[in-house]
């Protein structure tokens, strides 16, 4: 792959995608399952309009948009191994286990607010922190001739930082806008920031992603 001297060139249109991860009901909504076990959702909701700004540029510039979403919780429980229960039991009181977490086809897995897909754009159902594993994402991007992608979404050190990973390992291009991300801790945000920028994705923000897709609109951000 072509070695870019600089943002312009790595974020360029035609050959970038957008990845929306993981920015649903269930984690953003204070209805969801998260909030109401006392998770602390607000930094969610805070990037909500820092997304709306990045996708509504990404669409007028033509960037390839993929929205991922997880559905974990199936009634016959088809997605979730003994492997995945046991960590869920050890670490997440009763969720996953015992409380639906992203039910297929509920409510909690619909996209939150104003942050949703188009109708010609390509969404992508995962059914772990990971959104290339057991997913079309890859195909996705190879049929677009993708050499980018610009992550962001929920939640920073588990999905977004497990796909920078893995996209980076596929030898992607990865930029991450850090006021696009999120984690209800502050500490663990931060310490999964440091870790993509030491070792797999250049750090930028919406300001600057969105100058370079349209630098002649002024900045919003």
């Amino acid at each position: 792959m072509k070695m870019f001297k600089d943002m312009n060139e790595k974020i360029d249109p035609g050959h970038t995608a957008l990845l929306v991860i993981d920015y649903q009901n269930e984690f953003c909504d204070p209805g969801g399952v998260f909030a109401q076990a006392g998770f602390d959702t607000q930094p969610f909701r805070a990037i909500e309009q820092p997304l709306v700004n990045l996708i509504d540029c990404a669409r007028d510039a033509g960037v390839h948009l993929v929205w991922i979403r997880n559905t974990y919780n199936t009634a016959k429980n088809l997605y979730l191994s003994p492997a995945f229960m046991e960590q869920a039991i050890r670490c997440w009181e009763g969720r996953y286990s015992k409380i639906p977490v992203c039910r297929e086809g509920s409510w909690g897995q619909e996209f939150y607010g104003r942050v949703s897909p188009e109708e010609d754009e390509a969404i992508v159902t995962k059914h772990r922190y990971n959104a290339f594993i057991g997913t079309d994402l890859e195909i996705t991007l190879r049929a677009k001739s993708i050499k980018t992608v610009v992550v962001c979404g929920i939640t920073t050190n588990l999905c977004v930082e497990t796909t920078v990973r893995h996209a980076f390992c596929l030898d992607y291009h990865v930029v991450v806008p850090r006021d696009a991300v999120a984690h209800w801790h502050q500490e663990a945000h931060e310490a999964a920031l440091l870790n993509m920028q030491y070792g797999f994705a250049e750090l930028s923000r919406v300001g600057e992603i969105r100058a370079v897709w349209a630098p002649d609109r002024q900045s919003d951000d």
